[in-house]
C-alpha cells in the first residue's frame, strides 16, 4: 500500500519551524512498516524532513482562491501524472479540503485526521456537514477521545468508520534524566495556551525560591524568530522583569526543546481551551517532568494516572500547585516517577497501531 499525506499550508515540514501537525506527522513516519511508500505534499520548504518523500507545493493563494486549495488542485495535476494502484490519502486538519477532493477522487479511500475540534473548523461546522463527512470518508482519525466526542455532537449515528489514535513521540532516554530546578512553559504564545497565567503565577515563586529557574520556550507562530504580536511582547516583557533566573528562549526547534525538558523538573501546561492532545504534555511526560495542567480537552486522558489536573485554571490554583511541588521534593520525585512509569505514548506502538487502522481502513473500502 503507498499513502499520500497532504499537509495543511500553514505546517512546515521543517526541523526548524515544525509545528504539531508536521512533529506528529514525522514522528508518525519514522515507525511506519509503510515508511518507504509514503509521500507528504504540503507548502514548499528548502530543507524538509524525509526530503526524497516530500514534495513541496509552490501554491498560487490568488489563482487558486487560497493557499490551502492551492496545494490540493496542484496535488490532483500530480495525482494525474503517477501510479495510484493500492493508493490511500490521508489529509489533516482540513475538513473542507477532504470535501473537495473526495468530489474528483471517490474511487480512492481518503482518511481525514482531526487534530482540533471538529466544530470549529470549515467544512465540519455543522452537523450536515460532519454527516456527510462519514458518509464520503473511508476513515475519520481523531488525536483523542474528545475530539471524536466533539465530531459526533448531535449526531447519533455509529460508525466502525472511525478511530482514536493519539499522538506519539520517541521516547530515546533509558531512564529518568537527571533534573535540575527548573519550570518550563513550552508552547505558542497565545491567550488560549494560557501563557500570562503561567508569568502571573510565578511571580512570588520566582522572588521565594532564589535556587529556581523559570523558564518559557515558544512564539506565537511556529518558526517565528521575533516577537510579533501585542500579546507576546506584553508577556515577555513583563516575564524578564522578574530577572535573570526568568529565561525566554524564543521558538526552538523539537530537538532542542526535548533536550531542554530532560533537564528540567517541572513542565506547566495551563491552556484555557479544549486543547486536543498537545505534543509539549506529551513531551514533558516522556522527559519525567512533574506535568501540571488544565483538565481541559483531551488532557485528562493523557494525564489523569500521570500528572497534575487543575480544574478552572487560574493563577492562584497554578501557584499553589507549583508551590506544593517545590518545597516538596519528595511529591515531585513522585509526580516525576509517574509521569515515567505511566508513559503509554510511544512512537512505536503508536505507528504500529496506525499502520493496523491503515491496513482496516483500505480493505473495507476496496471490499464495499
Amino acid at each position: 500500500m503507498k499513502i499520500d499525506i497532504i499537509l495543511p499550508y500553514k505546517e512546515i515540514f521543517s526541523e526548524q519551524s515544525a509545528s504539531a501537525v508536521s512533529l506528529t506527522v514525522k514522528n508518525s513516519i519514522e515507525f511506519s512498516k509503510y515508511k518507504k511508500y509514503i509521500s507528504i505534499y504540503g507548502q514548499h520548504t528548502d530543507n524538509p524532513f524525509y526530503k526524497g518523500q516530500f514534495v513541496g507545493i509552490k501554491t498560487n493563494k490568488i489563482f487558486h482562491f487560497g493557499n490551502n486549495l492551492s496545494i490540493i488542485k496542484n496535488y490532483l495535476k500530480l495525482f494525474k501524472l503517477k501510479k495510484n494502484k493500492d493508493l490511500l490519502i490521508e489529509i489533516h486538519n482540513r475538513p473542507y479540503l477532504f470535501n473537495y477532493l473526495v468530489n474528483y477522487l471517490n474511487e480512492i479511500p481518503i482518511v481525514l485526521y482531526y487534530h482540533n475540534d471538529p466544530t470549529t473548523m470549515k467544512g465540519s461546522k455543522s452537523i450536515k456537514e460532519r454527516q456527510k463527512i462519514l458518509k464520503n470518508a473511508a476513515g475519520i482519525i481523531f488525536v483523542s477521545e474528545y475530539i471524536k466526542k466533539q465530531f459526533f455532537k448531535g449526531i447519533k449515528l455509529k460508525s466502525s468508520k472511525v478511530y482514536v489514535l493519539p499522538n506519539g513521540i520517541k521516547r530515546d532516554l533509558k531512564k529518568i534524566p537527571k533534573k535540575t530546578n527548573k519550570v518550563m512553559f513550552v508552547g505558542r504564545l497565545v491567550k488560549e495556551k494560557g501563557a500570562h497565567i503561567f508569568v502571573n503565577a510565578i511571580k512570588n515563586l520566582i522572588h521565594d525560591h532564589k535556587k529556581w529557574n523559570f523558564c518559557i520556550v515558544g512564539a506565537s507562530k511556529a518558526g517565528q524568530k521575533n516577537l510579533k504580536t501585542n500579546y507576546e511582547k506584553d508577556l515577555i516583557k513583563s516575564f524578564l522583569k522578574y530577572g535573570e533566573r526568568a529565561k525566554y528562549f524564543g521558538f526552538l526547534s523539537n530537538t532542542n526543546v526535548k533536550s531542554m525538558m530532560n533537564s528540567s523538573s517541572i513542565l506547566v501546561v495551563p491552556s484555557i481551551w479544549d486543547d486536543p492532545f498537545p505534543l509539549s504534555a506529551l513531551e514533558g511526560l516522556a522527559s519525567a517532568q512533574a506535568v501540571i495542567a488544565s483538565s481541559r480537552g483531551g488532557l485528562p486522558e493523557m494525564l489523569k494516572h500521570s500528572g497534575i489536573l487543575i480544574k478552572n485554571i487560574n493563577v492562584k490554583t497554578l501557584e499553589s500547585k507549583l508551590k506544593e511541588l517545590i518545597n516538596n521534593k519528595k511529591k515531585l520525585k513522585h509526580y516525576q516517577k509517574k509521569a515515567w512509569k505511566n508513559f503509554k505514548y510511544d512512537q512505536k506502538n503508536i505507528s504500529k497501531k496506525q499502520d493496523l487502522i491503515r491496513k482496516e481502513i483500505f480493505s473495507n473500502f476496496i471490499n464495499k
